[in-house]
């Protein structure tokens, strides 16, 4: 019975750390286009 829960935990912490790591993904993602747009826009503003 333990070593099944232990399995049921190890799945929880894989889930975790998928979970964590799209988030990066995103978070990375969107801060390149939020900065990449505002350059966009930094440029159109000095013409």
């Amino acid at each position: 019975m333990s070593s099944r829960r232990y399995d049921t935990a190890r799945v929880g912490e894989r889930r975790k750390a998928k979970g964590v790591a799209l988030r990066v993904f995103f978070y990375v993602f969107f801060a390149y286009g939020f900065l990449y747009m505002v350059g966009m826009l930094g440029e159109q503003a000095q013409k």
